[in-house]
């Protein structure tokens, strides 16, 4: 999106959110319950609503789950938050308006509910999610590597002080956060992972709600670092690609078991699919600006990085980036060393999507994370 009024993006959002005496989250799934903590401190939840009919059987996390027609809105005074994921969440969107519902009125966005709730109400920059990056190295060769390992000259690594200098940058404009999201490459291959995770753990594990990093399931830590994370307040990601690299089977078993052994906690990643971003056979060149901006709106990727004391406002841009396959972005930031307390709005505006240009650089090489998109892989299919 393209900045207009920097810092009152979202008044007439706002005005509309606090006007409402009662909300149903639209998503009773993993996505809807983890928001649920938050938003029920502050606001009045009826319910669930969503289409799958089991659940409107059962309910979910102690509440009654219904479907669409048969909730009973009064007055302009009942709202509905989207809490299900960004790829799932634009069929939603379209049953919404079908019904005669309009956005940022009658429906919010769960991310934009959040962070505009918290610097209007609280004055509190509250970010729903972050990607952190301190290295690319990788054993795995994925053709369809968000990373764009199969591009670079070199793996990207960081030094510590470069880490750590970022970490509490962050946290000096950042009041909260629910996820923080250590990212790699294959972050238990990074000599420092240990060490980020226990600094982010000890020194702002109150306000981050979910810290969490990932493996693809083939790198056995060693129990030094795993004693170091069963301390920590961590989860950690492990991403099923065996069916593409049945080599590492037997490392995969080993590695929940040591997880096991360690209590640390743990979920598995059962993905069917990837979506290839194709930047080598993607040209929107000619493509005017009005294009990219609606390219970029399209797009259901959320995650943003932080690096060198600035956030990106996509990550895969800024991974292009590293990679060397786009250009270092300029507009398209938001420096947070020259943050300063007014800026509290802009800053949220930005993490929800705005920035100078309405776009990045490396849309215009990206098919973008979309439906829409017609290039499918299997996931971690090696070159």
């Amino acid at each position: 999106m393209k900045w207009h009024n920097p810092g009152h993006e979202f008044d007439n959002v706002y005005k509309s959110m606090v006007e409402k005496e009662e909300f149903y989250f639209f998503g009773a799934g993993d996505y809807g319950k983890q928001f649920l903590p938050i938003m029920e401190k502050e606001i009045n939840i009826k319910g669930y609503i969503d289409n799958n009919t089991d659940k409107q059987r059962t309910g979910y996390e102690g509440y009654t789950c219904y479907s669409l027609d048969q909730i009973d809105f009064f007055a302009g005074k009942t709202g509905i938050i989207i809490t299900v994921s960004q790829m799932q969440r634009s069929s939603i969107v379209e049953q919404l308006k079908r019904a005669g519902y309009e956005k940022d009125m009658d429906f919010f966005i769960i991310e934009e509910f959040l962070s505009v709730y918290f610097v209007y109400k609280y004055d509190k920059v509250y970010f729903s999610s972050i990607s952190f990056l301190p290295s690319t190295v990788c054993n795995l060769k994925c053709k369809a590597c968000l990373n764009f390992n199969p591009f670079a000259k070199q793996f990207y690594v960081r030094e510590w002080e470069q880490v750590k200098a970022d970490i509490d940058l962050f946290f000096k404009c950042v009041d909260h956060i629910m996820l923080f999201h250590v990212s790699g490459g294959e972050p238990m291959l990074y000599k420092h992972i240990a060490k980020v995770i226990d600094y982010l753990d000890k020194n702002y594990g109150d306000r981050i709600d979910t810290l969490r990093t990932v493996t693809n399931g083939t790198v056995i830590p060693d129990d030094s670092t795993l004693e170091v994370l069963s301390n920590c307040s961590v989860e950690i990601t492990v991403d099923d690609y065996r069916e593409a690299v049945p080599k590492y089977n037997d490392k995969f078993d080993f590695l929940l078991k040591k997880l096991d052994e360690y209590s640390i906690r743990y979920y598995i990643n059962y993905a069917s699919e990837w979506i290839d971003l194709a930047p080598d056979r993607t040209d929107f060149s000619m493509a005017s600006d009005e294009q990219m901006i609606k390219h970029f709106d399209n797009c259901c990727q959320s995650w943003q990085e932080l690096r060198d004391g600035k956030l990106f406002s996509c990550n895969y841009d800024a991974y292009a980036a590293v990679a060397g396959i786009n250009k270092e972005p300029d507009d398209e930031i938001f420096d947070l060393r020259t943050y300063s307390p007014d800026l509290k709005r802009n800053l949220v505006e930005f993490r929800l999507g705005y920035n100078v240009k309405g776009y990045t650089n490396f849309c215009r090489k990206c098919m973008g994370i979309s439906e829409k998109n017609p290039y499918k892989v299997a996931p971690a299919e090696q070159i």
